[in-house]
């Protein structure tokens, strides 16, 4: 198997296994991956529209609709009114803050426990890697 199809093989794998083993751990503040990349995001850059954290997540908006509408279940997220009626801006509520606080301790932990016996060097050079092949996909 050469480099390159080995590399993307296994990154594939490790994602998976990473999003499987990270909804474990996000399940104690009850959370799935992808809620917990919208509330990350909503806590990072505040309100926001649907089509904006589509852009940033890279997945089709209709996925992130039904995520978004999860989330406003659980009271989690509410809507903005905005200028334009139909723009929907959305923005994390005190329970989502306080949501997003617990699991950032969780992800944190569970972060550094996965990057424990990896060189400083060596998650640097990874870090790079993975920047620099993501904005090779965006050309």
């Amino acid at each position: 198997m050469s480099f390159h199809n080995g590399f993307f093989h296994h990154n594939l794998q490790f994602s998976r296994s990473f999003t499987k083993k990270l909804n474990e751990q996000l399940a104690k503040v009850d959370l799935f991956h992808s809620q917990w990349l919208i509330v990350y995001y909503l806590n990072q850059y505040g309100r926001s529209t649907l089509v904006e954290i589509s852009n940033y997540l890279d997945v089709e908006k209709p996925t992130v609709t039904r995520t978004v509408n999860r989330l406003e279940e659980r009271k989690l997220i509410e809507q903005i009114p905005g200028k334009d009626k139909r723009e929907r801006r959305i923005q994390l509520t005190e329970l989502g803050e306080r949501t997003y606080q617990e699991a950032k301790k969780v992800v944190d932990e569970f972060e550094l426990q996965l990057m424990s016996g990896l060189a400083e060097e060596d998650r640097e050079v990874t870090l790079r890697t993975l920047l620099f092949l993501k904005e090779k996909l965006k050309q």
